[in-house]
């Protein structure tokens, strides 16, 4: 695809524009679109306008029909080039394995074939003997065997046992239920999916590890799991494989060629190569550095330690000091010591090296959970002892003797202490010590929540979320420090409200659970200001898991401090409350406040939160029936996020618009629409709203009579909506795989009437099914019910009810594997 493709859009549409002789402003107004989204195209800001607003375009320009077909193969040209940029990536998420794995091949061969052997292989062995990274090398090896991914989930980030299924779930991007218990909704994802879950680092949770890999054996038989630890799992299907060191040379003088063929000196010799590219093994070194791996008996991340000190010692002077350390901790010359006490006292030898303020940065890291960037490391390391300009010095030495590795694969850096290393500092560090870098944590990262809470009605979408989930473990550490342990409650019920957006995001449940620990924190004395920010944090998620009533309860409760609210929080107030109203039944009250929110969100020029309640107020009409108000609605909140580059929520709206089309009988443009929402919510990753997307092209597919394709997608929509738990859509996909059946025309013909009766059962289960979640279907699932119970009537007559009672009895299993066979 040609990389200026956006830019081939950008400069027709400003030459269309200027041979009609309008402004931006002037098209603007004519398209009923705003003049930053006119702006955005021209500039190539945007590269791909949606359908709905490149028609509008064409028709304020009164185009010819060759002009239009030559604006429209430039967006498809653009569309295809965004496409292109948001290629998906192998089904995986293992690490980068940046530096080269010396001496593994045998390894990483023999877990291979153990995996092939059994559904849960352990790789147990002493911190720092590489068990991570030959788990990685091995899954790496078996991309190809396993068709659904290999799935890297670290625990070393967590401290609670109970926490573990929240790690798988958020290496598989699986939402928890709010009805559902975590470990069966993931467990229910992964049935009968052929994965491979490597789970690093298990010993300090093997508690919860245990359950975890004990479910997913019973439940998943597709499923294998591939464990790091310490300790093995103790579990009967387990293979544990003890990880034996690197190999190293005899006792004696090999030549430098002999000593490379080992594993342990060949790691040696390329870590003193990235110290300085000019080092190498040679006849007068060679002898030390046999040495030094003999007496770090092989450990990987002992020989890194020691060959990050070949910039200032030889090998023979590193050997020299190595053997006084381990004599003061073994107490005797000459007795050799365990592995886990080898690798301690290599450590404990390098933190000896380090400078004075080195080693209390280092003792300082050990506060954060999945790592850190260098603005955390000063926010929440630094004080008068350790100068916050000093750190990027410090923290590269740190990263040079190896104590401290870092990555660049976010496309920024990012730090994490290996676990051996990590539990080293946190040793160091004092209670009294402890308990102030903690507070320092906390404070550092509710001012990122703020900020992140603040930003997100403006920063780039995709900045805003590298940036939310890379310290989702950071937050969990600070709401437990502050919340759950209870050592500073004021702050972690500010820290719980401000980071609604990024549980909204990432995870609601989890986010409802924090808000109403919070919420049960506060007395008598707590500020009103915070209860409101509480009280709008609570309807926020609420209302993302569809729990409408207790949003708007939580809405109201924060409107009711109405002199301690700000503007953007009364706006945000009145937009969840008149979401809830209106999908509650309350049309007239709920938009009324929606307009109100729409009052301040204008008068604050706040464009996200303007787009948000255009797109409510759509929804608003569309529910009344107002075709042209919800499409005028939701055409202005378009052009907002088109103009903002907010790809999610356009997509979303796009979807909206598609809805409203079908309902103006227009089906066509619908499924067109629908497409276009699909492919932005899969190019963001949004799974529940491409399941969404794919039911409703289903709906549009059988208005057109299109029964094969609508078929296909309403397989595939059920797929989708099961794995991620929608259940009332996936109602509504049986519904549509029922349809496809019942209105084929060979459905009337005498070869057909087994298939209607199954269709006719598969319906009177989604009315039983949606009778008991309380849920009604919406416009397009009633306009189909009608044609299709119509039909089946044509073909059963009075027989009909009889049938559809039998279904209703039918449980959701029969009723899915039923609908398949259609």
């Amino acid at each position: 695809m040609n990389a200026t493709a956006g830019s081939d859009l950008a400069g027709l549409l400003k030459r269309l524009r200027m041979q009609a002789g309008l402004s931006q402003q002037m098209l603007a107004d004519r398209a009923l679109i705003s003049p930053q989204a006119i702006s955005a195209l021209e500039r190539g800001s945007r590269k791909v306008p949606y359908r709905y607003t490149l028609d509008r375009i064409a028709e304020a320009l009164s185009l010819s029909e060759k002009a239009r077909a030559e604006l429209e193969q430039a967006a498809q040209r653009a569309r295809g080039f965004r496409i292109e940029e948001s290629m998906p990536v192998p089904a995986h998420n293992l690490p980068r394995q940046i530096a080269p794995l010396f001496g593994r091949a045998q390894v990483v061969a023999e877990i291979v074939q153990l995996i092939s052997q059994s559904p849960l292989v352990s790789v147990v062995g002493t911190g720092g003997a590489g068990k991570t990274r030959v788990a990685v090398a091995a899954g790496n090896a078996l991309l190809n065997n396993f068709a659904d991914g290999v799935w890297f989930v670290d625990l070393a980030p967590i401290a609670d046992p109970n926490l573990v299924p929240y790690a798988l779930a958020a290496a598989l991007r699986v939402q928890e239920s709010p009805k559902r218990p975590l470990l069966e909704t993931v467990t229910g994802y992964l049935s009968g999916k052929r994965v491979l879950i490597v789970l690093d680092n298990c010993e300090h949770v093997i508690s919860g590890v245990r359950g975890v890999v004990e479910s997913l054996l019973s439940s998943c038989p597709d499923a294998a799991m591939l464990a790091t630890s310490r300790e093995a799992l103790r579990l009967p299907a387990e293979r544990a494989y003890r990880i034996p060191p690197l190999e190293f040379p005899p006792r004696g003088r090999p030549s430098p060629e002999e000593a490379l063929r080992y594993g342990a000196v060949e790691l040696f010799a390329d870590r003193m190569r990235a110290v300085d590219s000019r080092a190498a093994v040679t006849r007068d070194n060679v002898e030390a550095i046999v040495e030094i791996c003999r007496r770090l008996d092989g450990l990987p991340l002992a020989l890194e330690l020691a060959a990050a000190r070949t910039a200032t010692l030889s090998p023979s002077q590193i050997c020299e000091r190595l053997d006084r350390s381990f004599e003061i901790l073994a107490g005797t010359e000459g007795v050799s010591l365990p592995r886990h006490q080898t690798m301690r006292a290599v450590i404990d030898w390098s933190y000896q090296l380090l400078s004075s303020q080195a080693r209390t940065l280092f003792s300082r890291l050990a506060i954060f959970a999945g790592g850190f960037s260098l603005e955390s490391a000063s926010a929440v390391c630094c004080d008068e002892i350790l100068p916050a300009v000093d750190t990027f010095e410090l923290l590269s030495s740190l990263v040079a003797q190896s104590l401290v590795m870092v990555d660049f694969e976010r496309g920024a850096a990012r730090y994490h202490l290996p676990e051996p290393t990590r539990q080293y500092a946190s040793e160091t560090l004092d209670e009294r010590g402890r308990a102030s870098i903690a507070q320092r944590h906390a404070l550092a990262f509710l001012r990122l929540a703020e900020r992140l809470d603040r930003d997100w009605y403006d920063a780039p979408e995709r900045l805003w979320f590298r940036d939310a989930e890379a310290e989702v473990d950071n937050f969990r550490a600070a709401l437990t420090w502050t919340l759950a342990d209870g050592f500073d409650l004021p702050s972690g019920r500010i820290l719980a409200a401000a980071l609604a957006r990024v549980w909204y995001a990432i995870g609601p449940v989890e986010g409802r659970r924090w808000v109403r620990l919070a919420g049960e924190s506060c007395n008598d004395e707590t500020p009103r200001a915070v209860l409101a920010r509480l009280f709008i944090a609570e309807a926020l998620l609420c209302g993302a898991l569809g729990e409408y009533r207790a949003c708007l309860t939580a809405a109201q409760q924060a409107l009711q401090l109405d002199e301690d609210l700000d503007e953007l929080q009364r706006a945000r107030a009145k937009q969840a409350a008149g979401r809830a109203l209106g999908a509650l039944g309350h049309a007239a009250e709920g938009q009324r406040l929606l307009e109100e929110a729409l009052a301040i969100a204008q008068r604050l020029e706040n464009r996200r939160m303007q787009a948000l309640v255009l797109g409510d107020l759509g929804t608003a009409r569309s529910r009344c029936g107002d075709i042209a108000g919800a499409r005028q609605f939701y055409a202005d909140a378009l052009a907002h996020y088109e103009a903002l580059n907010l790809e999610r929520p356009a997509a979303s709206i796009a979807g909206n618009l598609a809805e409203v089309e079908f309902a103006a009988g227009n089906a066509a443009a619908a499924l067109r629409l629908a497409e276009e929402a699909r492919a932005g919510h899969e190019s963001t990753q949004n799974r529940r709203s491409a399941g969404n997307d794919l039911c409703n092209m289903t709906a549009y597919l059988i208005a057109l009579d299109c029964f094969d394709d609508a078929r296909a997608y309403g397989a595939e929509a059920l797929a989708v909506l099961r794995e991620v738990k929608q259940t009332v859509l996936t109602a509504y996909a049986l519904q549509h795989l029922a349809a496809v059946s019942a209105l084929r025309p060979d459905c009337r013909q005498p070869d057909g009437e087994a298939d209607a009766k199954k269709a006719a059962m598969l319906l009177g289960f989604v009315d039983a099914w949606l009778a008991s979640l309380q849920a009604q279907r919406e416009y397009t699932e009633r306009q189909e019910y009608q044609r299709v119970v119509e039909a089946l009537r044509g073909v059963f007559g009075e027989r009909l009810p009889a049938l559809m009672a039998l279904g209703a009895k039918w449980d959701e299993e029969v009723a899915i594997s039923t609908a398949l066979e259609l």
